[in-house]
């Protein structure tokens, strides 16, 4: 018999070994994942299926597309079947009515009814209508959240995009100090400057240093904010495409009068506003309605069965009997035929008391209204009341778009004019700060003449990259008024 040893050592790290493996490739897989870079376009689509508002929004689109499917069928005739199955103990009449007899017994009622109405003041077509209308309301109303949450994602996203930007020029700083705190030491070392200029740039880099973590952290920020308005789980692999944004002329030839007349004609709040408006009238329409007459036709057939039922048999045959005598010879019988009935009774069928008992209905019903405790008078006035808050309110909604395209061009403006100004000053910066570096490393300028230059023009490199991605955003919010999609 042959006995086997096992290497169980070495079993044991082949499975460590493994299952490290696995470990590993998982992890790859999770953070190649995480680490997509997400466009503008893919971060708005996947806020439109996850955010909480939008999806409510659609259920209230669903509400109201039942509502008016509903509405449309109310028309239609109903048809309702009923049937009642009904037990009775004790005494009871008989069939003949003749006495009182003590029995159980069970019977069933069933029938099958259909209503129409004929006219009620046409209400049940202009509900119809009036819920038609709310359907589309509520779809306009979809497509407005949908533009209002494009926007604040757009918002969001530029924002990470500055923030990019605004740690790239930080690292720059850094890396420039770096290579002046080692020229610097040089000098020192030299003798061509004096100590006190390396310590002020090792300064400057420290401040430098901290610049670069601020403007980390208002990254994490800003990737939080957008993340969340995403409905995205935050994580620290998220990382957004930085299209390259070139030279940036906005076109303000066209006026904000001419941007609002288009917008006005487009954009779905107004449409929905305008739609809410017309309901509000159809709505009157269906509370004078109230007040009409209302005809219906109505039409049932029904059949009945009861236990208790029997059927009564006569049964009559003819006897010859003594009827009387004659009167001038009394002994003399007179026989005649005589009827003999005789009763008998028998359970009645299930199937034939539903045959004999059906029966059928068609009435015609009109109900006139006189009197209902001024309900109909008051709705009436509330209806009236209704139809020009909705025009106040469709108004308002003008005023607030035309006042928000305004706004935009406005901000487009002067974001235009900032950021000219911004290139212009930072072009002449630059030109100051390389001659300033020149100065400095030539022995011509103080470390405090140096850094007062540098950090002017590490201030125009940020109010330049700031104005950029303003004018940025603010062209977008224009375009979007004019109909150019965000994504764009």
């Amino acid at each position: 018999m042959k006995i086997y040893k096992i290497n169980y050592t070495k079993r044991f790290f082949i499975r460590v070994k493994y299952l490290l493996f696995l470990s590993f490739l998982f992890y790859s897989v999770i953070v190649s994942a995480q680490k997509k870079e997400w466009t503008l376009k893919e971060c708005i689509e996947f806020a439109y299926k996850n955010n909480i508002a939008l999806r409510q929004q659609m259920l209230t689109e669903d509400i109201s597309r039942i509502n008016y499917n509903q509405a449309k069928s109310n028309i239609l005739p109903n048809l309702n079947f009923t049937d009642g199955q009904a037990f009775s103990f004790g005494n009871t009449i008989s069939n003949n009515n003749t006495q009182i007899t003590h029995q159980n017994s069970n019977s069933n009622n069933p029938s099958l009814v259909s209503n129409v109405v004929i006219y009620g003041g046409n209400k049940l077509k202009n509900i119809t209508k009036e819920n038609k209308l709310m359907y589309g309301a509520s779809e306009l109303d979809y497509e407005k959240q949908k533009n209002d949450l494009s926007l604040n994602i757009t918002a969001a996203y530029i924002q990470v995009m500055y923030q990019y930007d605004a740690v790239k020029i930080a690292q720059g700083q850094i890396e420039n100090d770096s290579i002046q705190v080692e020229k610097t030491k040089k000098y020192v070392v030299a003798g061509q400057l004096a100590e006190s200029n390396l310590f002020l740039i090792n300064a400057q880099l420290a401040t430098d240093k901290s610049a670069k973590v601020n403007a980390e952290n208002l990254l994490i920020l800003a990737k939080v904010l957008l993340q969340q308005l995403m409905e995205l789980p935050i994580n620290d692999f998220f990382e957004i495409e930085t299209p390259l944004i070139n030279e940036i002329l906005p076109d303000t030839k066209t006026t904000a009068a001419e941007i609002y007349k288009y917008a006005e004609g487009k954009f779905p709040e107004i449409k929905s506003a305008a739609i809410k408006t017309n309901a509000a009238i159809i709505d009157l329409q269906v509370n004078k309605a109230s007040g009409k007459p209302t005809l219906s036709l109505s039409g049932s057939i029904s059949t009945e069965y009861y236990s208790g039922l029997s059927h009564i048999n006569y049964n009559t045959i003819y006897q010859n009997q003594t009827i009387g005598f004659l009167q001038n010879n009394p002994s003399e019988a007179v026989i005649g035929s005589v009827p003999l009935t005789t009763v008998s009774t028998q359970k009645y069928p299930f199937f034939n008391q539903f045959k004999d008992n059906f029966s059928q209905l068609v009435s015609v019903n009109l109900s006139v209204p006189i009197f209902n405790n001024y309900k109909t008078s008051n709705n009436i006035q509330l209806a009236k009341i209704a139809i020009e808050n909705a025009k106040l309110n469709e108004q308002a909604i003008k005023n607030t778009l035309r006042k928000n395209v305004e706004q935009a061009y406005t901000d487009l403006l002067a974001a235009s004019k900032n950021y000219l100004a911004s290139a212009e000053q930072l072009n002449s910066e630059t030109k100051a700060y390389i001659d300033m570096e020149k100065k400095f490393n030539a022995g011509l300028a103080s470390a405090t003449d140096y850094l007062v230059e540098k950090t002017n023009n590490y201030k125009s490199n940020i109010s330049f990259v700031q104005s950029k991605y303003n004018l940025y955003f603010k062209i977008k919010v224009v375009d979007f008024y004019t109909g150019t999609s965000l994504t764009k």
